[in-house]
């Protein structure tokens, strides 16, 4: 239902995860770097888990920060009444994550990663940011058959390395959307976007939270901002958040 873009193999290009309907697959088109996408769905093992469900945001994170973009899938059906037509599915639904094998590969981790994701949820939205400021990237789920929504706050991301980068435009827009980041820490090689928008009927926070597994630097870190500019930083220390301010 709702597709989000992320360099999941860092081939260098940007992927594209899909949450389709319920009883068909949710998406991976692999970004060739020719103008073509492969779907790498079954290859990648996000196809068989996701059928039983109705996916409604995709998205890619790094909930552990090893600098690998894992999937996040939020569900629930559409229609509150499935259940009195088709008894094998249910209005809520449990959400999912998969874990990046740095491989090509995913592994359901939901079962892994709490009680509060094993609950289920009529979970037609979910937007992402670092809530507590403590390094890693928490969830937070709507209910369209609950009066509240719901925090899933990530207590295991900043195990590992990070940087969080807020980058701030002037000849650009304000909240630098659109602009790209490259950081390369030692053989580890990531290009990430700015963007508020990768959920359904959700903003996300714009600061990109890069993983940097056990890194204890970032050795070259690029903004290639909407306007052409391009600032180069060298030896940025980890587990800190960073203000880059685009030149004019």
């Amino acid at each position: 239902m709702v597709a989000d873009l992320g360099d999941s193999d860092y081939y260098g290009f940007l992927d594209i995860i899909v949450a389709t309907f319920q009883w068909l697959p949710n998406t991976l088109y692999h970004n060739d770097g020719d103008g073509f996408f492969t779907d790498v769905t079954f290859a990648a093992n996000l196809g068989v888990p996701s059928v039983p469900y109705l996916g409604m945001t995709s998205a890619f994170l790094d909930y552990d920060n090893d600098g690998f973009l894992d999937v996040f899938v939020s569900n629930g059906h559409l229609d509150e009444n499935v259940e009195e037509y088709d008894p094998a599915t249910t209005y809520p639904q449990r959400n999912q994550l998969f874990r990046n094998r740095g491989d090509g590969s995913f592994a359901e981790v939901t079962e892994q990663s709490g009680p509060g994701m094993l609950v289920e949820r009529v979970s037609h939205g979910a937007v992402f940011g670092d809530c507590d400021n403590d390094g890693d990237v928490d969830i937070f789920v709507s209910d369209s058959a609950a009066p509240h929504c719901t925090l899933l706050r990530n207590d295991g991301g900043n195990a590992n390395h990070y940087l969080t980068v807020e980058a701030v435009g002037t000849a650009s827009n304000r909240d630098g959307l659109g602009a790209r980041v490259r950081a390369v820490a030692g053989d580890l090689v990531q290009t990430r976007e700015i963007r508020r928008s990768y959920g359904y009927m959700g903003s996300n926070d714009v600061r990109l939270i890069i993983g940097l597994g056990d890194h204890a630097q970032v050795d070259t870190l690029q903004v290639y901002w909407p306007s052409g500019v391009v600032q180069t930083l060298l030896g940025v220390e980890a587990d800190q958040s960073i203000v880059i301010r685009e030149d004019r």
